[in-house]
């Protein structure tokens, strides 16, 4: 009996160990990413401070939610006074951006298949369909007409065109 309970107390000690240790990983991996220029996130409607600013505190300022663990769904624009803002998806992304077209410098978005930013402008939008990465009703970008072909078949939905979607998008209400 005296076997078992010295193993089971080095199995406790072991698993203990690798929870610090994944504890103090991740926390190291959130700060680096506060830290990186090339995060891909920069909340500056909230966030003014960079040197407070970590990965989860990264919110989308239209819906709330974080955009940790949706990185696939983010929209990103960058306004004329050079202010940048995140966006958690297309949903929230293009509802800001058909309001404030004449304030847009640039604008970007994550395909949803590939995860690589892209030039929005070049893109398909996928609305309405039964998958749900983000906001409700589901915006999706895409970077290929074929990828959101092979995604529509499988979950339904419309493609639309960038122009089509800003206009349709624009015209809806916020939604939230």
């Amino acid at each position: 009996m005296k076997y078992w309970k010295k193993a089971l107390f080095i199995l406790v000690v072991f698993a203990f160990t690798l929870a610090i240790v994944a504890f103090y990983s991740s926390n190291e991996m959130v700060s680096a990413q506060g830290k990186s220029s090339d995060s891909g996130h920069h909340d500056s409607a909230h966030h003014h401070d960079a040197s407070h600013h970590t990965a989860d505190m990264v919110k989308c300022p239209l819906c709330g939610m974080g955009i940790e663990g949706n990185e696939n769904t983010d929209y990103q624009i960058t306004f004329a006074d050079g202010k940048t803002v995140s966006y958690l998806c297309p949903h929230c992304g293009l509802w800001e951006h058909a309001k404030h077209k004449d304030k847009i410098k640039s604008v970007r978005a994550r395909d949803f298949i590939s995860g690589e930013w892209k030039d929005v402008t070049t893109m398909y939008m996928l609305s309405n369909s039964s998958a749900v990465p983000a906001c409700s009703p589901s915006w999706i970008a895409f970077g290929s007409k074929t990828d959101v072909e092979k995604f529509q078949k499988g979950f339904g939905g419309t493609i639309y065109t960038f122009e089509e979607a800003l206009k349709v998008r624009g015209a809806q209400p916020l939604g939230h």
